[in-house]
């Protein structure tokens, strides 16, 4: 189908020239042009991410007003002429020179062309009337605001390509993390022969540390880490302080080995969430923790705040902090009072009972 502007000039129908699907998140990046512009796109599997756009460049003679018939009509609209570095239009893009580089979070990413970037959505595109950055933008655009130097999405791209090229090297990220933060466990709680693989053969390799005590049963996951958290930076003046996590749990002794199964397994679910669902774990924060071993304590509580719980320590990760945080078990009547006022008063009265909070015979604090 071909539409006709006011000019007689034929409008073709977009072609994607490239596309690229994120390693962390469900999210596929695409270019698009015609003959009059170029759009770079962000879809997400769920609807609550939708589609995020941001403009490119235009093909041709920029418009003196906004496009809004032909946005009616469904057709990408050219940048107006007052926010156009080059207003007399530029040269189509070639796929053979473009290159997709996805953030380190997996929910944003941007358009390189022969390793200069052309634009960038970043994980906060499409709120509030912000969708992108565009080098060819001058200042605050209809559709994409000014790439300017200074930004600091620069240094990101940067860090998220040579976070790639690691990856590469004959020893790896995970290689050198997963050894540090065993021996942390090892050191804490004790040496363990138990170790599983918790990233059902995907990207990014993840465990999970298993210690069997006398009195408690210890899990730590393993390499978490490796990726920063997506949308912290959104909620966070500091995200490289919250970013970075990995989650453990204690639990009473006296599992059978397929209770132990089965908590590993809600454990390994949890550490999908952030990337799956594009969001974040941090403190405070609660996460369904139904397990085979009880009826009742159905939830769990993220915290490193009780003071029964072990301080776990580990070394900064690539200008991060590791943030290590327990997930503590808890009744639905417990999660309703967290609800309703947050999660301090159920966290004050479990902090109040000390070790019976390893314990999923306890009785409820509320």
């Amino acid at each position: 189908m071909r539409l006709f502007n006011k000019s007689n000039n034929t409008i073709e129908k977009p072609k994607v020239i490239l596309e690229s699907r994120s390693p962390s998140c469900p999210i596929t990046a695409i270019a698009e042009q015609d003959n009059r512009t170029v759009y770079f796109y962000l879809f997400g599997d769920h609807e609550d991410f939708g589609v995020k756009s941001c403009w490119v460049r235009n093909l041709t003679v920029a418009p003196e007003e906004l496009e809004t018939k032909l946005m009616e009509k469904g057709v990408p609209p050219m940048l107006t002429k007052e926010f156009c570095a080059f207003p007399e239009g530029q040269d189509k893009l070639v796929e053979k020179n473009l290159e997709i580089v996805w953030l380190e979070e997996g929910d944003g990413a941007a358009l390189l062309e022969n390793g200069e970037i052309l634009c960038i959505i970043p994980g906060w595109g499409g709120d509030g009337g912000f969708y992108g950055y565009a080098r060819d933008c001058k200042g605050e655009g209809h559709f994409a605001w000014e790439l300017s130097e200074d930004n600091e999405l620069h240094k990101r791209v940067d860090s998220a390509i040579a976070d790639l090229k690691e990856w590469d090297k004959e020893i790896n990220p995970f290689q050198v993390l997963q050894p540090e933060i065993l021996n942390g466990y090892d050191e804490l709680f004790g040496k363990s022969e138990k170790y599983y693989a918790i990233d059902n053969s995907e990207w990014p390799p993840k465990g999970l540390y298993v210690f069997e005590g006398t009195e408690k049963i210890v899990l730590g996951t393993v390499a978490v880490s490796l990726r920063p958290q997506p949308k912290i930076e959104m909620y966070h003046e500091n995200p490289s302080k919250v970013n970075r996590i990995e989650l453990g749990v204690i639990l009473k002794s006296g599992l059978s080995n397929d209770q132990i199964q089965s908590v590993a397994s809600i454990v390994s679910g949890i550490t999908a969430i952030p990337w799956d669902y594009i969001t974040f774990l941090a403190e405070g924060h609660t996460v369904g923790f139904n397990t085979s071993v009880s009826e009742k304590f159905k939830y769990a509580v993220l915290t490193n705040k009780l003071k029964v719980l072990p301080k776990v320590n580990f070394t900064a990760f690539y200008n991060s902090d590791i943030l290590f945080l327990w997930m503590v078990p808890i009744s639905e009547a417990e999660l309703d009072v967290m609800k309703e006022s947050g999660s301090e008063t159920v966290l004050n009265k479990l902090d109040s009972i000390g070790e019976e909070i390893f314990n999923l015979e306890r009785e409820e604090v509320v």
